[in-house]
């Protein structure tokens, strides 16, 4: 019988994916991997029955985890041929991963809801967020939105990779009206999200992982800090409001997550939702309040996933449970210095 294993999609510098395969493999759950930037004589065949061969390991993904799965990040690729045809390669590769994805039993990061869906989901929910509309001129749409500051962010990822491993970022800005020009480095008229800015008590980034929630009190003087200043940035590992825990339950109900990353504001103990993302890094929260409890809940949120799809029922081991126990302190990690996430 072929072997029944998860399967990761991401890129080689993904130490959150290192250290899950890493993990997974010691509990006796077999992994996959396949980085975008290291494709380069990769052989892949896909049976209509859903057996995969990759390299010669024929195997039947039990759950398929997109990650940072980018062809943006790879360094080689066809050289010669048509741009055309390496256009397609590209893309290709693209949506087999996704695909994949999809077609598995269970899956991870497949669907990632853009900032619209999820704003419509939130009002969907009652649960508030900041006032905004997506706009190609920010200075003409704040008519619209009367604000004393407002936050100009853009619709996706807050970077790109124009070179392999080389990535450009275009950070959240906070403006007053009359500097509504744009974001630096984009061309006018792309589309940008314009937010009235929310006065608030507290920020929080909530990480929902198999129904768990595991949130940090992150505090900040700018929403670039994150990425620009990230030794001014503090992080506290805590127990997520009510208010915020709610709705981020909901949130991920309406969405039919496993895995998302959310980031709250509370105003007078009101949850104010900002976004999610679906493929949301964890390890610098984690180093910096200097615990580990994200990666053992994706750990454990995996490992069931793949459980669940072989059919084995069997309790866990003492042992097992010890080492992907949950709990405050149960293993931390020291904090060190990390890149900031994305």
């Amino acid at each position: 019988m072929a072997e029944r294993c998860v399967l990761i999609f991401s890129r080689r510098g993904d130490r959150e994916a290192t250290e899950v395969a890493s993990l997974l493999r010691r509990i006796g759950v077999p992994v996959h991997r396949l980085d975008a930037d290291g494709l380069a004589g990769v052989e892949a065949t896909c049976e209509p029955d859903g057996m995969l061969t990759l390299d010669g390991h024929r195997f039947a993904p039990t759950v398929t985890w997109l990650r940072h799965f980018s062809l943006r990040a790879a360094p080689g690729g066809p050289q010669a041929g048509p741009v055309g045809g390496r256009m397609v390669y590209r893309d290709a590769w693209t949506v087999l991963a996704h695909q994949l994805a999809l077609a598995s039993p269970a899956s991870i990061g497949a669907f990632d809801p853009g900032q619209l869906v999820q704003r419509a989901h939130a009002r969907a929910l009652g649960v508030r967020t900041p006032r905004g509309v997506v706009t190609t001129d920010p200075a003409e749409a704040a008519r619209l939105l009367p604000a004393g500051r407002y936050v100009l962010k853009v619709v996706d990822r807050h970077f790109v990779e124009p070179a392999p491993g080389r990535l450009a970022w275009y950070l959240p800005q906070v403006l007053d009206r009359s500097r509504l020009t744009g974001i630096p480095g984009l061309p006018r008229g792309t589309p940008v999200v314009l937010q009235e800015y929310v006065e608030h008590d507290a920020e929080f980034r909530v990480y929902f992982a198999g129904g768990e929630l595991h949130a940090f009190d992150v505090a900040k003087t700018h929403p670039r800090d994150i990425w620009a200043h990230p030794d001014r940035v503090r992080v506290r590992y805590v127990r997520p409001p009510a208010a915020v825990a709610a709705a981020v339950r909901a949130l991920a109900g309406a969405a039919g997550l496993t895995y998302g990353a959310f980031d709250f504001l509370s105003d007078r103990g009101e949850a104010v939702f900002l976004e999610m993302n679906a493929h949301g890094d964890w390890h610098w929260f984690e180093h910096k309040a200097g615990v580990d409890l994200v990666t053992r809940a994706v750990v454990r949120t995996v490992r069931d996933l793949h459980r669940s799809a072989v059919g084995d029922a069997r309790p866990a081991a003492v042992g097992l449970l010890t080492f992907l126990g949950a709990g405050a302190g149960a293993g931390a990690l020291a904090p060190e210095r990390r890149p900031p996430p994305s």
